[in-house]
C-alpha cells in the first residue's frame, strides 16, 4: 500500500487535482452566469421560473429564449459532457500509477 504523503508528492496526481479543481470551478461559474443572464434579462425556461415576475398571462411573455443565454446553456453543455469521463479516468490512472486499490 502506499503512504499518502507519497501521491500527494507526485507531480501527475497534482496536476490531476489542479486542473479538476479548474474545470469544476469553471462549471460553478458558468452555472451561475447563466443564472444572472436569466434574471436580468428576464428569460426563463419554465412556466414556475416565471411566476416571480407576472401571473397569468403576463407570465407568459418571461417565457422565451434569449441569445445570449443560450450561448452561456450550450458552452455549459458543450463543457459538461466530457468532464465527468475525463475524471474518472484522470483519478483511475493516478490510483494504477501508485497501485492503490478501488
Amino acid at each position: 500500500m502506499v503512504d499518502l504523503t507519497q501521491v500527494m508528492d507526485d507531480e501527475v496526481f497534482m496536476a490531476f487535482a489542479s486542473y479538476a479543481t479548474i474545470i469544476l470551478s469553471k462549471m460553478m461559474l458558468m452555472s451561475t452566469a447563466t443564472a444572472f443572464y436569466r434574471l436580468t434579462r428576464k428569460v426563463f425556461a419554465n412556466p414556475e421560473d416565471c411566476v416571480a415576475f407576472g401571473k397569468g398571462e403576463n407570465a407568459k411573455k418571461y417565457l422565451r429564449t434569449d441569445d445570449r443565454v443560450e450561448r452561456v446553456r450550450r458552452g455549459i453543455m458543450n463543457w459538461g459532457k466530457p468532464i465527468l469521463n475525463i475524471s474518472i479516468a484522470n483519478i483511475l490512472y493516478s490510483c494504477f500509477t501508485f497501485g492503490l486499490e478501488i
